[in-house]
Formats: structure tokens, sequence, C-alpha cells
């Protein structure tokens, strides 16, 4: 809340001046900018590390255009090392199927995209697929890094 000591008429109206503080009541937005501009800082800085997955080495492919999925997909991602995530988390055997299960019986037609790293031999996706595939995903989609050098269609 701010004063102002300026000159203001009378209460008779008759422009008498007094000096007493008169208060203003206009909103200072200053403070309330301050803060929203920290929080956009915020979330552009954080925004790029919520990326979907885990750190792996994508295969390059050429002549394919990106997709933009119409609703939240389901993201497997395979290591270098073998070991199953779902999104961030790490999952193996019962608790991969009982994920995989919980979260088709909250959205059955949910699309599954495999992340998987280069250097992951083509057996282990397979297994993967079947894995899947046993739990009734029915939508599978492959994530690679698209190869800059390669004309696009």
């Amino acid at each position: 809340m701010s004063f102002s000591l300026g000159e203001s008429e009378g209460a008779d109206g008759s422009g008498s001046t007094s000096w007493a503080p008169k208060a203003v009541s206009d909103i200072n937005v200053t403070p309330f900018v301050d803060v929203m501009l920290v929080l956009l800082i915020v979330f552009m800085v954080t925004a790029p590390m919520l990326a979907a997955g885990v750190k792996v080495d994508l295969p390059k492919a050429s002549g394919v255009a990106a997709m933009s999925p119409a609703k939240e997909p389901l993201v497997v991602s395979i290591k270098a090392d073998g070991s199953l995530h779902i999104g961030q988390e790490a999952r193996s055997g019962e608790a991969f199927d009982a994920d995989i299960r919980a979260r088709l019986a909250a959205d059955p037609k949910v699309m599954a995209h495999i992340r998987a790293d280069a250097s992951v031999p083509y057996e282990k996706v397979l297994d993967l697929m079947a894995d899947l595939s046993r739990n009734g995903v029915t939508q599978l989609a492959f994530i690679g890094k698209a190869d800059k050098a390669a004309p696009q269609p």
C-alpha cells in the first residue's frame, strides 16, 4: 500500500488542502512480474531435463519424418547394458510386466515407443517387442535420431 502527500480536496469540496497522507489503492505489480520472470527462467532451464526416458545412444535413420503422438506414449528404453526402463524408472521381470499391464488398464490403446541404444543386439529388441505384445500392447513405434546429412523426402 502506498500513500500520497499531494494536494487533495477537502471533505467539504472547498478545495482546502490537507497534508494528511491519503491511501492509494493501486496494486503494485512489480513483485508479481519479478516472481513470474523467475518462474519462467526456472521452467526454461528445467524443461530440457524432463525429456522422457534415460540416456541411450539412439541409432540414426535417414529419410524418416518425425511423428508427434496425439496422446502421451508409453516410453520403454533399453540401455547398452540391457536394462529396461519405463520412462525414467528401471524395471525388470514381473515388475516390468505389472507396470505395462497397469498402463494398459488405464489406456488400452496406448502406443509404446521403444528407445534402444545403438549397441543393443537386435535379439534384445525383439524380446522387448514380444514382452510388450504378450502384455497387450498393440501399437509400437521406434525412436531414433534423424540423420541430418540425409535428404528429407
